[in-house]
């Protein structure tokens, strides 16, 4: 998720290029002769606490040390009074160690107290009704915080990344938010709002609690394992993102939904139980939990996001129940019920792969990073390969697209820089989508083609660019591998007896399930 803010940040780095950004307005000592910097608001009837300068990234620490946030300012003879913390306007202080705000201020805008790490005291008033997204990200330095009652809005990660923070209490008078034990929840405690970073171990949701919010566990580091009751339905989008400590997870037969990248970079997780109510698995649900080996989808299972076990590292099977209406498997591999389209491919399977002859479509994104494969054999029964099929796939030395491809999707073999062989069995060229071949080496790579064909690939897009086109019978090859999909081989060897994964030049001898031999020859 960290990722995404700071893409977020440079999105907003580059909208300002070309625009006029504002400069703080006046600068004032407080009693203590501390410099307050102040933009005017409201017709310059107000302040709101600024950064130094025309933009937050000109100056650094232009705080340091204990800010007292006055109610007021005198300045040429008015009085103003302050009623907001702007934007950034502490972003990044690291010598910021304390801040009392002023009963007058009635928003924490975002970003605001971002990045100080050195701040371990803050004071926020009866008057403040909101508090931004990120406001107080990063300050590690926190071990507590009360919202009082006053606040009726906590913007998204507004206390992310806080790693020291132990507890968030809020006041019993609050009319929008409650806490149990430092964990922020709705007033009626049917939501889990905010769980603090710095909490450490164990931990057991509420019964009263029916949802767990947007990013309520984000960057939980410290959280090793959680016990979800019953009585939840649904898990929020980044609900765990980030929570690397965390091991286990059983998710009850009461949730019905996982959010999109709802357990997103939990590393640590070696084993999630998804219960049997569960109909949809949000994008990225499951991304970068690089400890998983193994899943099982249940049969209530009605929509899998995209991207939802990408980065699975570790995650060599993914089975889905039998008695499930929309998904199968075989394998560990997913494909849609009726075994046309595959869906996904494990991320931690390992060597070679040969998709099987119901298949007709390769979808989007199918086998996304999947580094441990090495070679794989497209049947003739495939009519489309997904775009970024098969991106990523770094290990990836041979391929054998059949005769019936008439497509290639868009990226569908970008980042597969070490293939050095490509069999295409279609006499057509297939069209290749938006850089589908460009990262395999040109150079490098031999390009085997139907006889007869070889000037038709010279002369399409993307294929005409390799260096190395040799013509090949491969129909005897198309019949070895149709049978290979089929379960009909069950071994390829050289002449000297050496076990094979793929049919290599020259001869080869390849036994049936039947007890009889052929020899194929690959030219």
């Amino acid at each position: 998720m960290k990722q995404l803010k700071l893409t977020f940040l440079l999105i907003v780095l580059m909208s300002m290029v070309g625009a006029k950004a504002s400069a703080h307005d006046i600068e004032v000592k407080n009693a203590d002769g501390v410099t307050i910097y102040y933009t005017y608001m409201n017709n310059e009837t107000e302040l709101a606490v600024s950064y130094r300068g025309s933009g937050w990234y000109e100056y650094s620490n232009e705080y340091s040390g204990v800010v007292n946030i006055p109610e007021s300012v005198t300045y040429n003879g008015t009085i103003y009074p302050v009623t907001s913390i702007g934007k950034y306007a502490f972003y990044y202080c690291s010598g910021l160690t304390s801040v009392t705000i002023g009963n007058s201020v009635t928003s924490i805008g975002n970003f605001a107290f971002e990045g100080c790490i050195g701040l371990t005291s803050v004071t926020i008033p009866n008057s403040v009704t909101s508090i931004g997204r990120q406001a107080f990200d990063g300050c590690s330095g926190l071990t507590s915080v009360t919202i009082p009652n006053s606040v009726t809005s906590i913007g998204n990660w507004a206390f992310d990344g806080c790693s020291g923070l132990t507890e968030i209490n809020v006041d019993e008078n609050n009319s929008t938010y409650s806490s149990i034990d430092g964990v922020v929840f709705n007033k009626s405690q049917t939501e889990l709002v905010c769980y603090p970073d710095g909490k450490q171990g164990a931990y057991t949701i509420p019964n009263s609690v029916t949802s767990i919010g947007k990013y309520a566990f984000e960057e939980c580091k410290g959280l090793t394992s959680v016990t979800i009751p019953n009585s939840v339905v649904s898990i929020g989008e980044y609900a765990f993102d980030g929570c690397s400590g965390l091991t286990s997870v059983t998710i009850p037969n009461s949730v019905t939904s996982i959010g999109k990248y709802a357990f997103l970079d939990c590393s640590g997780l070696t084993s999630v139980i998804i219960g049997n109510s569960v109909k949809s698995i949000g994008s990225g649900a499951f991304y970068g939990c690089s400890g998983l080996t193994s899943v099982t989808i249940p049969n209530s299972v009605t929509s899998i996001g995209g991207n939802a076990f990408y980065y699975c590292s570790g995650l060599t099977e993914i089975n889905v129940d039998e008695n499930n209406s929309t998904y199968s498997s075989i394998d560990g591999v997913v494909f849609n019920k009726s075994q046309t389209e595959l869906v996904c491919y494990p991320g931690g399977k390992q060597g070679a792969y040969t998709i099987p002859n119901s298949v007709t479509t390769i979808g989007s994104s199918a086998f996304w990073e999947c580094h441990g494969l090495t070679s794989v054999t497209i049947p003739n029964s495939v009519t489309s390969i997904g775009d970024y099929a098969f991106i990523g796939c770094s290990s990836l030395t041979s391929v054998t697209i059949g005769n019936s491809v008439t497509n290639l999707g868009d990226y569908a073999f970008a980042g597969c820089t070490n293939i050095t062989k490509l069999t295409s069995c279609a006499t057509t060229p297939p069209i290749c989508g938006t850089q589908a071949l460009n990262d395999i080496n040109k150079w490098d790579c031999t390009l085997v083609v139907p006889v007869g064909s070889k000037s038709a690939y010279q002369a399409a897009d993307q294929w005409k660019d390799f260096f190395l086109i040799e013509e090949s019978d491969v129909t005897a090859i198309n019949r070895i591998y149709d049978d290979e999909a089929e379960g009909r081989i069950v071994g390829i060897y050289d002449l000297n007896g050496r076990k094979l994964e793929r049919l290599q030049r020259g001869m080869n001898i390849v036994r049936m399930s039947d007890g009889t031999s052929k020899k194929v020859v690959v030219k």
